[in-house]
């Protein structure tokens, strides 16, 4: 591996932090304090270094625009060797980088930030139960979680807004799940722990100051904007579920443009995705731009350019969100299909003629229920229904309250 033209930052003490799952890692960090000063490095990947524009492997990643992350199976936007292997930040091993480095006091203040092209070598490989099971014990994971709690903070004083929900995962339970899929159960994440955190506002704060690098600079990219909601639904005592998914209805559209504007649900300025260059084709033609930059070089892309590959990538994003959320359904439907007479906790979201709509609390998905003689609830109410049917082919879910 060269290190002409990049920063030998294999000295930093680096480690990436992701699920236990996880074989593609293209984001890495590193942390150390001087003198009540926070030196926080957020390395990402250089894809761009293997995959040249134009070449079979980026049509095909073009093609593809992202990875699938399925129950049963993966299927990288990249091929294994590459995504799995030497693309990917391993421990032990010298790779490419696009590195953020930054300053940041402890009121969470950015103090000043440079991106530059790197070789870093990662030390260790954590998972997030890890991180939070350590995080008393180690000063570096404590003090970054009190960092990035600042850096949140910061971007809600700004109107940034919270719909962060649990995942929901399916966990099989034999090794054999191909033979009997009815072997399996359902798990919730909860999104909200110290190391998801840590990774989620180090990623946004990565991406906000590479899209204040490129408007500040005239450097044509793929901008993520989001204007203000079309409502802003208040926070009452009917809890943290229904807030969630009334205020997802009022949001306005996530866009891509390359021009910059706000992004309200982050409550940033300025914002690009850049930070997974292994699982999302856009993110390496975003990453493209920022390095020709950071190298003196002339952009790759000019905005006519860019507006044709996002018109081209734009409709398999979409097809793979519909499919990863299809495919969650309908694993959520075949567990309920095995659970006929159980009964769950779901919350009222919205009162219609002849039904209710609501949320069942336990998966996380939205249904209706029909309305019964004696059975009146309001919104944000949290009622008891049980499972009288569930399809996962047909897509159907029959539910009546207790």
């Amino acid at each position: 591996i060269s290190l002409e033209g990049r920063e030998d930052l294999r000295g930093l003490s680096s480690f990436t932090i992701d699920g236990s799952p996880t074989r593609d890692f293209d984001d890495a960090l590193s942390f150390e304090k001087v003198d009540d000063i926070f030196h926080v490095g957020i390395h990402i990947a250089d894809v761009s270094e293997s995959i040249r524009p134009g070449s079979i492997l980026d049509q095909e990643a073009q093609n593809r625009a992202v990875s699938h992350y399925l129950p049963r199976r993966q299927i990288p936007m990249l091929p294994p060797e590459l995504s799995y292997g030497t693309l990917s930040l391993k421990r032990g091993c010298d790779r490419y980088a696009i590195s953020l480095l930054t300053q940041i006091d402890r009121s969470g203040n950015i103090l000043n930030f440079r991106f530059v092209p790197s070789v870093i070598s990662v030390q260790r490989q954590l998972t997030y139960n890890e991180v939070n099971q350590n995080l008393a014990e180690e000063n570096t994971f404590n003090e970054m979680y009190r960092i990035v709690k600042r850096l949140q903070e910061k971007r809600m004083n700004m109107g940034a807004i919270n719909l962060s929900i649990p995942d929901i995962q399916v966990v099989f339970t034999n090794n054999n799940c191909s033979k009997d899929s009815t072997s399996f159960t359902l798990e919730r994440v909860d999104q909200d722990t110290p190391s998801r955190m840590i990774i989620a506002e180090f990623m946004i704060l990565y991406n906000w100051l590479a899209a204040k690098l490129c408007r500040e600079n005239g450097i044509p990219n793929l901008f993520r904007t989001q204007q203000e909601p079309n409502e802003s639904i208040s926070r009452d005592d009917t809890g943290h579920l229904y807030y969630v998914f009334k205020q997802r209805r009022k949001l306005s559209p996530l866009r891509i443009d390359t021009t910059p504007a706000p992004h309200s649900g982050l409550g940033l300025d300025a914002y690009i995705h850049a930070t997974s260059p292994i699982r999302r084709y856009l993110d390496i033609v975003t990453q493209r731009q920022i390095k020709s930059f950071i190298m003196d070089e002339r952009p790759f892309y000019n905005e006519m350019e860019l507006d044709k590959i996002k018109i081209l990538v734009e409709p398999s994003v979409k097809e793979s969100q519909l499919l990863k959320r299809n495919r969650m359904r309908y694993w959520i439907l075949k567990f309920l299909s095995l659970h006929l007479g159980e009964k769950y906790r779901a919350i009222i979201i919205d009162e219609l003629r002849n039904k209710y709509r609501i949320v069942l609390t336990d998966f996380l998905i939205v249904t209706e229920i029909k309305r019964q003689d004696g059975f009146i609830c309001n919104p944000g109410e949290e009622v008891m229904v049980e499972v009288k049917k569930a399809d996962p082919w047909d897509n159907t879910l029959d539910l009546m309250p207790v």
